[in-house]
């Protein structure tokens, strides 16, 4: 590459990146944690036709970014569909009384001061074991977040720990896709993988505990909760009963079997048929409509709750604020953002302008501690370019294998290097697709819970931390080849579980 086209490629690099953030700072300067319902989409909307024009500005066509771009929206489908399954689902839930009965006995713990922490470690244990931070989001964080405003408790920080612990689960769980893909890239031992990685994730998680601990017991008051009043009004509408939590046992269980698509698709289903048999009456008084027949006002319901989500009206204000909401159209927005920043990062990828960005950290990567710190910086700057968690692994990895391999370090600190910085914190960041599914499916904006996620801000902090006093010493044996160590590159990628 000459020096003139090098420098053309970052001054394009620079103008792009630099007037997308532009573009979305304004906006949150504007419209605060509402830019997410659109505004924060049109501002980026702008800074996508800017990276194209400093693309064409490089030669290239819009025949090539249009294939470029259409390749990357293509990659993100499964995640799509699986943001209109959740949109579904939701609705499905509340007409069905599942988020009802979750509220109803999850009132009569009486616990409030616990329940942040609680959400943390169920949250944990739950995404460790299926390896899916999506589908431990839609079967714990949705219910428990419906059931925060009941315990007098924040909403928003019950949807800070369900994400912390859902991401921390992810990352550590061995069925995990990016768990998967981040030690099958890089050739790095499992076990040495998930050891290393808890290494780095223990700190903010326990920092985490101790955080939503004292947030419980500043937000639950006395800590006594009388469920009676809510509980008696829940009664009013919604025939209650243990076998509402069917659709959730039904989701948790094909999670582990089949794609999140099909899953959570499996469990709106259940939710639906089951709102036919359970709630009949609930639903002829929502809909008010005497001349349709039972069967007729199910299907009808069931229609409007899948797609534009679910509108209880019993004339209680905060009752119908608290049991509506859902639907595939809800999540519209979510995807609409996933769109143009998937459509930005295969524009800066493909014009080349994202590599001769990373071109300065890469040189700045001279010695073992600063190639961990500059892998994850690149990683985070990465998940934010791109908005694709995957490809940003992907990207990520192959950027930094050779300075890896240069200083002799473990394959075990590369995977970790990725693993405990742009993928944590990958729901830091509003259009990146773990932002926007998290933001979509808790109806929490990310604006609003991100600044309770410490474990999300914590990790890549300890991690570069450890870097400098320990990773940078965890070198391949002077006998051994640094080659053989990592062995080849993988020539198929394991599939994403969002996958339709």
């Amino acid at each position: 590459m000459s020096e003139t086209t090098s420098s053309k490629l970052l001054l394009a690099g620079l103008v792009s990146v630099g007037g997308m953030i532009l573009m979305i700072i304004g906006s949150i300067a504007l419209f605060g944690e509402s830019a997410e319902d659109g505004p924060l989409q049109v501002a980026m909307m702008f800074g996508l036709s800017i990276a194209m024009l400093s693309a064409r500005s490089l030669g290239f066509t819009m025949e090539e970014l249009s294939a470029a771009m259409s390749a990357s929206i293509n990659s993100a489908l499964g995640t799509i569909f699986v943001l209109l399954a959740i949109g579904a689902l939701i609705g499905a839930l509340f007409v069905s009384g599942t988020i009802a009965a979750v509220i109803y006995y999850g009132a009569q713990i009486g616990t409030p001061h616990i329940l942040y922490l609680l959400v943390l470690v169920i949250a944990t244990v739950l995404a460790t074991a299926i390896g899916s931070s999506f589908t431990t989001i839609a079967a714990v964080g949705l219910p428990f977040v419906a059931l925060a405003p009941a315990m007098e408790v924040s909403p928003v920080v019950t949807a800070a720990a369900a994400v912390c612990g859902a991401f921390a689960g992810d990352a550590l769980g061995r069925i995990s896709d990016t768990f998967i893909l981040t030690s099958t890239l890089v050739g790095a031992d499992t076990k040495a993988h998930q050891k290393t990685l808890m290494r780095v994730l223990l700190p903010g998680w326990v920092a985490s505990a101790v955080l939503f601990t004292y947030l419980g017991f500043q937000h639950g008051g006395s800590g006594s909760f009388d469920p009676a009043p809510v509980n008696d009004l829940i009664e009013t509408r919604f025939l209650v009963s243990p076998l509402a939590f069917l659709p959730l046992v039904i989701v948790l269980v094909l999670s582990v079997r089949t794609t999140a698509f099909l899953s959570i698709m499996a469990g709106a289903v259940s939710a639906i048929i089951l709102a036919g048999f359970q709630q009949s009456e609930m639903i002829s008084q929502t809909l008010a409509d005497d001349s349709l027949g039972r069967f007729a006002q199910w299907f009808k319901i069931s229609l409007i709750s899948l797609g534009t989500g679910f509108e209880l009206n019993s004339g209680d204000a905060m009752m119908d604020k608290t049991f509506s909401g859902g639907g595939v159209v809800s999540m519209l927005t979510t995807v609409w953002l996933i769109l143009v920043a998937a459509a930005f990062g295969a524009v800066v990828d493909h014009s080349g302008m994202l590599q001769r960005l990373l071109k300065s950290l890469l040189n700045w990567a001279d010695r073992a501690s600063r190639v961990i710190a500059a892998s994850a910086i690149t990683s985070v700057g990465l998940n934010a370019a791109t908005a694709d968690p995957y490809m940003s692994i992907i990207l990520g990895t192959n950027t930094y294998r050779q300075k890896f391999m240069q200083f002799r370090l473990q394959p075990k600190i590369q995977s970790v290097s990725v693993a405990a910085s742009g993928t944590i914190a990958s729901p830091l960041i509003p259009w990146n697709v773990h932002g926007a599914y998290a933001g979509g499916t808790l109806g929490v904006g990310v604006l609003s819970y991100a600044p309770y996620a410490l474990l999300l801000w914590a990790t890549p902090l300890v991690l570069i931390f450890l870097g400098f006093i320990k990773f940078n010493q965890d070198v391949i044996p002077g006998s051994e080849s640094p080659q053989d160590v990592y062995g080849n590159k993988p020539e198929k990628l394991p599939e994403r579980r969002t996958s339709v």
